[in-house]
């Protein structure tokens, strides 16, 4: 059980992937617009994809974003995913009411999780290996969760 302060960038970076890695079945993801978490990545596609190749009944990939743009135009290979596999994977774009929220939470299996305290700064807390510390975190994502939303989808719809 362990928490560290994260200061820096790259340290922020290296947690992203740590907390990746450390996701067997369920990873919960809230930012306003996945750019930092680098997600596009071989090796955090990588990541993403061994979680929902799992197909455990707890199997879950959750990501709420406060804006669409930058995961709908900058993240083919997350959207191909969400083709590939959903309903174990969903991408959520939350109500406006919660574009006040300046956090951004990187959740795994309840028991790991990153928490950057601003969506500007790579200020984060890494917590490793612990259910109690996590919990809070886990509720508010389930909080936040339960304001609603619109489903991303992958098809693009036109005339």
């Amino acid at each position: 059980m362990t928490s560290k302060l994260i200061t820096t960038w790259s340290e922020h970076d290296s947690a992203v992937q740590e907390i990746l890695d450390l996701s067997p079945t369920a990873l919960l993801v809230f930012d306003e617009n996945l750019s930092p978490l680098k997600l596009e990545r071989p090796e955090r596609i990588a990541a993403l994809r061994r979680l929902l190749r799992a197909r455990q009944p707890t199997t879950r990939l959750t990501i709420i974003v406060q804006k669409t743009d930058f995961v709908r135009q900058h993240s083919p290979l997350l959207m191909m995913l969400l083709t590939d596999y959903a309903p174990a994977m969903t991408i959520i774009h939350s109500p406006p009411h919660l574009d006040a929220r300046k956090d951004s939470l990187l959740i795994a299996d309840g028991r790991h999780a990153l928490v950057r305290f601003h969506q500007d700064h790579a200020r984060a807390r890494l917590i490793i290996d612990d259910f109690e510390e996590c919990a809070p975190y886990q509720q508010l994502f389930e909080e936040i969760l339960g304001e609603g939303g619109d489903s991303l989808s992958a098809m693009t719809l036109g005339l």
